[in-house]
């Protein structure tokens, strides 16, 4: 046994380059701060004063401040792919693992723990500098253990030698952004106001009864009123338009032609403001139509999001077909192989949310055309068939047990995390037949298609492209265990409250996978545990987990 995990550790070293490393410290660092969030008063901060309140302010402002440097940093030095940083990268995966600094770390935590539920105390019997000069000691000495534990401190050092000038180029990005936080608040009044001015004015032609208080934001007509209020302002909208088209040109930046592909930034921006102006005067319409509860409840919650989905779509297509922005559409060499398996695993998981945003598009809060996603899936894996037959979709019984201990988890973390809810009233409402013909769509499309788009997505793409550019050509069974259980935690975070069952059942799914090399086992496991909620919430009635 022993043999065995001696030679367990140099393998999983060998997957571990100074970035993996890097990120891990983050995460790792990014959990404790949340852990020790727990020990502080919530009116603490509000009642500090002088020395308290600067305290308070630049821990505050410097988390947010850390955050958005760590991530700038990251980001500019994989874009200027340095050769150097590439040299310095690779010889990580020569350095172990320390396990006793690792235990160090652990060790300063409890202190530190301590020192942070004093720092927040007013009956504190030390004085207060004494303590902030403690936690900052403690929190710099587990900070050194947990980087020297991951990789030699010579490794670290030359890592930010050979980053140069990028450190303030990242300092000035993070000030940018982190300050960003605070005065952008500032503009959700004012970009409200700019919003159902134009809302008016598109609707004015076709609602000749519309009225509208600028000073409430209200706009109305004899049948149907609605506030435009800050959520609708297109704010949000415009941050994850900002993101999307930062990160797309950054991936593909060998393909445009630079500084002119910048445009696709403000392009995108003016884009999804529109169409969010679009979507509150459509939102109206149909409202006053003499349908309320599909505007409010159906439409008002999807439209916004099958809105960035049209404009980061539509930026992306044009985009790689202009001549004047991309060198692939004037016929110069693409630095991605135009031979792209991807579509073939996400387009079958993509097509059921976009049908999932389109049913409740249409909705009163029930999602009663639930049918669109089992047939969107339906369509998707039929046209991709032919290259997804080629993986290996056998199954022992390993994939229903796997499937039946995520079930137990599964249930256990709803009883923990979910409140209990009965069949929805405009389910009961429906006739027996066009129930029961609901309800055995939900059953068939839970342990089919569900599972094998989730499958294909995740597993079958996501773990793979973690672990290597060419995904297809890697082996599940070489998968190794950071792709493994960065995939788990994305699955996990995608599904909401149930987040920390989420991570659990993606790591089983993954490493029955990985164990096996059959993509079938975890198709089996995934529907196995689908089929098992699916009997449990019509049993026991509880429709909190559909």
């Amino acid at each position: 046994m022993g043999t065995t995990a001696s030679r367990a550790l140099p393998a999983l070293n060998a997957r571990l380059n100074l970035a993996v490393r890097g990120a891990a410290v983050a995460a790792v660092l990014f959990a404790e701060k949340l852990l020790l969030n727990f020990l502080v008063s919530s009116s603490a901060p509000r009642a500090a004063r002088g020395f308290g309140a600067v305290v308070w302010v630049t821990q505050h402002w410097g988390f947010r401040f850390l955050v958005t440097f760590a991530a700038a940093l990251a980001l500019f030095c994989y874009v200027r792919g340095d050769e150097r940083l590439h040299e310095i990268n690779a010889a990580a995966r020569s350095a172990p693992v320390r396990v006793p600094l690792l235990l160090a770390h652990a060790v300063l935590l409890v202190p530190l723990a301590g020192v942070t539920f004093l720092l927040y105390n007013r009956a504190s019997p030390l004085p207060f500098a004494l303590i902030v000069a403690l936690w900052l000691a403690l929190a710099a000495a587990a900070s050194v253990a947990l980087l020297t534990a991951l990789a030699p401190w010579e490794l670290w050092r030359r890592a930010a030698r050979a980053a140069g000038a990028l450190w303030v180029y990242a300092g000035a990005a993070a000030l940018v952004a982190s300050s960003a936080m605070e005065w952008s608040q500032e503009l959700w009044d004012p970009t409200a106001s700019i919003t159902f001015e134009l809302v008016r004015h598109v609707l004015t032609p076709l609602l000749p009864n519309l009225h509208g208080d600028p000073a409430t934001h209200v706009l109305g007509t004899d049948h149907f009123r609605i506030e435009v209020a800050e959520g609708c302002s297109g704010l949000e909208g415009m941050g994850l338009m900002l993101a999307f088209c930062s990160a797309w040109l950054i991936y593909f930046r060998k393909e445009y032609l630079f500084p002119r592909a910048l445009i696709l930034i403000p392009a995108g921006l003016v884009l999804i403001f529109a169409l969010n102006v679009l979507r509150i005067a459509t939102l109206m319409m149909i409202g006053n139509a003499g349908f309320p509860a599909i505007a409010l409840y159906g439409f008002h919650s999807q439209a916004g999001w099958i809105a960035f989905n049209v404009a980061a779509g539509g930026v992306a297509y044009s985009s790689r077909h202009s001549r004047w922005l991309n060198r692939a559409a004037r016929g110069e060499p693409r630095s991605v192989a135009t031979d792209n398996p991807t579509a073939a695993y996400l387009v079958p998981f993509l097509s059921i949310l976009a049908a999932g945003m389109l049913a409740r598009a249409v909705s009163n809060g029930f999602e009663t055309l639930y049918v669109l996603r089992f047939i969107a899936a339906l369509i998707a894996l039929r046209v991709y068939w032919s290259r997804l037959r080629e993986l290996d979709w056998r199954f022992t019984w390993r994939g229903p047990a796997i499937g039946l201990s995520v079930f137990v988890i599964w249930i256990a973390g709803a009883r923990f995390f979910l409140h209990s809810s009965p069949m929805p009233q405009s389910l009961l409402a429906m006739s027996p037949a066009a129930r029961a013909l609901w309800i055995g769509i939900r059953v068939v499309a839970s342990v089919t298609t569900v599972p094998i788009a989730e499958e294909l997505a995740y597993r079958g793409y996501l773990m793979r492209r973690i672990a290597a550019e060419d995904f297809e050509a890697l082996r599940f069974t070489a998968v190794g265990v950071v792709p493994l259980l960065v995939s788990a935690a994305i699955f996990g975070v995608t599904h909401g409250a149930l987040w920390l069952p989420g991570i659990i059942t993606g790591v089983l799914y993954a490493a029955l996978l990985v164990r096996t090399g059959r993509f079938g086992e975890a198709v089996a496991a995934h529907a196995a545990t689908n089929g098992l909620v699916a009997a449990y919430v019509l049993l026991a009635n509880q429709w909190q987990l559909w």
